[in-house]
């Protein structure tokens, strides 16, 4: 079908479900210009390269040029940057083309898909709960079918709990991989920007694509045998408060990829796990150090209520704020004693299924993001992968992670699993 097809398909949807609030901006003239192009390519026999035709959507607190980047708040709500943010440079250098700019909890500060300004995201299969965050509009956008894929970031969960929320795959690559130039910051040490797609292969070619140069290929062991794999089954607090259907989920889990040939085994890790993620927000301080002036003089209903209890958190003196990076470097060497052991750890990604909207509020953060949030603050390479329903119909997602570097590895393995072979034994 030609892209211009698809493309029209793509803003009929949008328009179909604008009630599920996952675009903040459109950019249907710019996509047309950018599909007609890419017909024009195929016409030819030319290609750009795997991501020609591509519909994709983009977090909007990543740069696009000329097209309205408002990180979800009306501080910014008519900022139009210049310039591409790198990633998304390299996105239009391989040929796709941007649909538009996806709803995100502002600032990325949120768990939930909260927005006082653009609305509230709302799940796909039940418009009631929430779609997790904060790249909450790009988890909908993919798992809707809007889009072949979309960029998130994540700093503590923020790509991986939506994408699991939804039933997506989202993938963390090891901190550095890809560019944060033109990303609104969280935090220098922790914000990664990664692919939200509906398979492990779609994200390692997004992430071959969009990566900075010198990495290895991420496809580069996809298909291969995965028999032998050492996988750390990760308990303790992990598995503190899951709910049964996750649990009974990640159990099966767990055997299949047994059956694949990997090796399971479990492992006890000594961590407070929540005491990292108040770690972790204390390096948010380099967000209130970027936009706290703006954000604090702005006038009171430019800045929503969750965005303001957060920057009260992020300004933080520099005392603890060492000692949040001492602890980083702690849980790291942590981390590279274990996976000396094994090759890839795996838990529940979230403790619970998508809860209901109206009583978010008080449900506990660490149902959402303490299995997700050490990774993020330790760099490794994490992804997430659909498990199954639960017994209301609402996806759960298995957490995979390795050591620094080995995106090739977790993204082989959440492949395999996927889709229920072992590989070639290439």
């Amino acid at each position: 079908m030609p892209v211009v097809e698809r493309l029209e398909a793509s803003l009929q949807r949008i328009a179909e479900l604008d009630h599920l609030n996952a675009f903040i901006t459109v950019d249907g003239d710019g996509a047309r210009r950018s599909a007609a192009q890419c017909d024009h390519r195929r016409s030819i026999g030319s290609s750009l390269g795997p991501l020609d035709g591509v519909l994709v959507a983009i977090k909007d607190n990543i740069d696009t040029a000329g097209l309205r980047t408002t990180s979800g708040t009306q501080v910014f709500s008519r900022r139009v940057p210049d310039t591409d943010a790198d990633v998304v440079q390299r996105l239009r250098q391989a040929g796709a083309v941007i649909v538009g700019k996806t709803n995100m909890t502002e600032l990325a500060c949120g768990t939930i898909g909260t927005n006082e300004h653009w609305g509230d995201v709302a799940h796909p299969i039940d418009p009631l709960r929430y779609a997790g965050g904060s790249s909450s509009g790009s988890a909908v956008a993919v798992a809707t079918g809007i889009v072949d894929f979309a960029l998130g970031s994540d700093t503590s969960c923020s790509i991986r709990q939506p994408a699991s929320t939804c039933g997506i795959v989202g993938l963390k690559p090891t901190f550095g991989r890809t560019s944060n130039a033109g990303v609104s910051v969280c935090t220098s040490w922790a914000d990664h920007v990664g692919p939200m797609t509906r398979t492990a292969e779609e994200a390692a070619t997004v992430l071959g694509c969009i990566q900075g140069d010198g990495w290895d290929d991420p496809a580069g062991l996809l298909g291969h045998d995965v028999a032998g794999i050492r996988v750390g089954v990760l308990g303790g607090e992990f598995a503190h408060d899951c709910a049964p259907d996750i649990l009974s989920l990640f159990d099966d889990a767990v055997s299949e990829l047994a059956r694949l040939g990997a090796v399971p085994s479990a492992v006890a890790l000594d961590i407070d796990l929540m005491h990292a993620d108040d770690q972790l927000n204390l390096l948010c301080a380099d967000l209130f150090a970027a936009y706290g002036s703006e954000l604090l003089n702005a006038p009171q209903h430019h800045v929503g209520g969750e965005l303001r209890g957060w920057l009260t958190l992020f300004d933080a003196d520099p005392a603890p704020y060492a000692m949040a990076i001492s602890h980083r470097s702690s849980l790291q060497q942590m981390l590279r004693e274990t996976f000396a052991h094994f090759d890839v750890l795996v838990c529940p990604t979230t403790r619970r299924t998508a809860g209901l909207r109206a009583e978010a509020a008080s449900e506990p953060r660490e149902l959402r993001v303490a299995n997700c949030s050490m990774f993020s603050f330790t760099g490794v390479p994490s992804i997430t992968v659909p498990m199954g329903l639960d017994r209301q119909g609402l996806p759960a997602g298995l957490l995979l992670s390795a050591s620094h570097g080995n995106d090739a590895l977790v993204l082989q393995l959440a492949d395999a699993f996927a889709s229920g072979t072992s590989g070639t034994g290439a």
